[in-house]
């Protein structure tokens, strides 16, 4: 939570002070990449990769300055795991999944955005590396299958009463191109952090009671829809 308020105080600081952009630009644009997750289902911390599924999503960007902007995102994905994938894990034999949809806004921040829409440089030149953090809501619908569980922990955790719209906080980097004047092209990888253990639907049953995260990793493109 510390590294969090941090890059909170970093990114949202200096929106009281920016200048230089137009204040009613928008920008529209769409995500496609990958869903995943580290909770019950994973060895440690990693994500497992094999679990990866296909993520799909709409984005509404406010650039405040050259240097920041408020980014509202929706997007659609699936978690899932498997015991299977875990020498360790296959004789327990469960596994799970669960759509996803989550709702978002996030702070950027851009140090080098200036240079990012500056055309008289080098499309190398015009790469810009971006940092965010926020706030989010992800509707879930796990779907567990317990195998050589204890039914009483399998029954504990089927009838466990925990709400379907989790809040999370994202936070994540990337990496944009400025193809011209009104379009981009991002590289993104961001991390949400939950607030419960059941986003697999398992939690007396599973290895650990600790909260469960998941994470999208894809590709960004924006058009400035109004300057």
């Amino acid at each position: 939570m510390r590294i969090f308020t941090i890059l909170l105080v970093v990114m949202l600081g200096p929106f009281g002070v920016v200048a230089q952009a137009p204040l009613d630009a928008l920008e529209g644009g769409i995500f496609f990449g990958i869903s995943n997750y580290q909770g019950d289902f994973t060895l440690n911390t990693s994500p497992e990769l094999r679990e990866s599924n296909l993520a799909i999503g709409v984005v509404a960007r406010h650039p405040l300055s050259y240097t920041h902007a408020l980014r509202a995102n929706l997007i659609y994905g699936k978690l899932s795991g498997n015991d299977r994938n875990f020498d360790v894990r296959e004789r327990r034999g469960s596994s799970f999944q669960s759509s996803l949809v989550e709702l978002s806004v996030v702070g950027e921040w851009e140090p080098f955005g200036e240079n990012r829409t500056d055309l008289t440089l080098d499309l190398g030149q015009r790469l810009s590396p971006f940092f965010y953090a926020g706030l989010g809501m992800a509707l879930i619908n796990p779907e567990p299958v317990f195998g050589n569980v204890a039914e009483e922990k399998a029954m504990e955790d089927i009838n466990a009463d925990y709400s379907k719209v989790q809040f999370s906080i994202p936070m994540g980097l990337g990496l944009r191109l400025g193809i011209n004047d009104l379009m981009s092209l991002s590289l993104d990888l961001g991390m949400r952090k939950t607030f419960t253990d059941y986003l697999d639907g398992v939690s007396v049953a599973g290895e650990k009671a600790t909260h469960d995260w998941y994470l999208f990793g894809g590709v960004m493109f924006l058009y400035r829809i109004r300057k």
